[in-house]
Order: structure tokens, then C-alpha cells, then sequence
């Protein structure tokens, strides 16, 4: 199977997944709220903010901040030639496609129930623009061949060079 299939498959899946639990979960809690005797933390419950979860969850600083460690993480395993740190930093990567499509798809599920609600949209084209670059940063990086960035020393310094300049680039110009 071809792997950047199966891995936008994954990422889709997972979003897809946490969307469906976003939505779920605040429909849980609006129904738990809404019942006409009270539960124990039934108080919390009818207090909860949703646009409180959506915020945190929707912070792009870690998803930045993450994937520039990952930008140096992967410059480090490009000076060295080692089949452990190749496999570590396509884990890390998975990792962090997986985390990012998670964020995503719980906020988009919110979202959704929150407009069926007749809540305002809270989602920007720009904060959604921004939103995207972190996961596609992370996707091509980790696409393109470690072994082929080592071919030659003609290769394999720009691209250290190129990764080592990216990270602080995507803190300083991302949220």
C-alpha cells in the first residue's frame, strides 16, 4: 500500500473520529444538562462553556511549537546516518499528524453542533488558513526520502540548514 495513502487515510480517519466525538460529547453534555432532575456535578454540567474547550483545543501555538521542535528533530536525524532515529522521527511525525487531525476534527465537530445550535460561527478563513500549515509542514517533511537527503554532503547541508531556519520561522511568523 502506497504510505502517503495510508497515512492521509489516517489522518482523515482520526479527524473524522474526533469530529464525531466532539459532536457527541457535547450533545451529552447539553442532554445530561437539560434533564429535569439534577446529577451529581449536574451544576457544572448547565455552567459548561463550550466555547471555553474550543479555545484551549484551538490554541495553534503547541500545533507551532510542535512542529518546529519536529523541524529541528528532523535536521538532527539528518547529520546522522541511523535506521533507529529515521523510524523515530517518522513516528514523531505520525504522532503529530495524529494530534493535529485529533485538535482538528474535535473542533470541527463542535463546531458543527454548535451551528445546528444557532451559536455564531467562530471559525476564520484566516485562523483556518493558519491552522493548516503546521499539518502540512509536518506531511511534507516527513514524505520527503531521509536516504535521499543524504545521498550527498551537496544535499544534505542545505536541507539541515533549511530545517534548522524553518523552525524559528514558523514561531516567530504563526501564532
Amino acid at each position: 500500500m502506497n504510505p502517503v495513502a495510508s497515512r492521509l487515510k489516517a489522518i482523515a480517519v482520526t479527524a473524522a473520529f474526533f469530529a464525531l466525538s466532539g459532536f457527541g460529547l457535547l450533545g451529552v453534555i447539553w442532554g445530561l444538562a437539560a434533564l429535569p432532575f439534577m446529577l451529581p456535578g449536574g451544576l457544572a454540567l448547565t455552567a459548561y462553556r463550550p466555547h471555553d474547550t474550543i479555545s484551549v483545543l484551538s490554541d495553534l501555538r503547541m500545533p507551532v511549537a510542535l512542529t518546529s521542535g519536529f523541524l529541528v528533530a528532523s535536521a538532527i536525524v539528518l547529520v546522522f546516518s541511523s535506521a533507529y532515529l529515521d523510524k523515530m522521527i517518522a513516528i514523531f511525525a505520525d504522532v503529530l499528524l495524529m494530534l493535529m487531525a485529533a485538535l482538528a476534527g474535535f473542533v470541527a465537530g463542535y463546531w458543527v453542533l454548535l451551528r445546528l445550535a444557532g451559536y455564531d460561527n467562530f471559525l476564520r478563513l484566516d485562523f483556518l488558513q493558519l491552522a493548516v500549515i503546521p499539518p502540512i509542514v509536518v506531511f511534507l517533511v516527513s514524505v520527503i526520502s531521509l536516504p535521499w537527503l543524504r545521498s550527498s554532503w551537496l544535499v544534505r547541508i542545505p536541507a539541515v540548514v533549511a530545517l534548522l531556519l524553518a523552525a524559528p520561522l514558523m514561531l516567530v511568523h504563526l501564532p
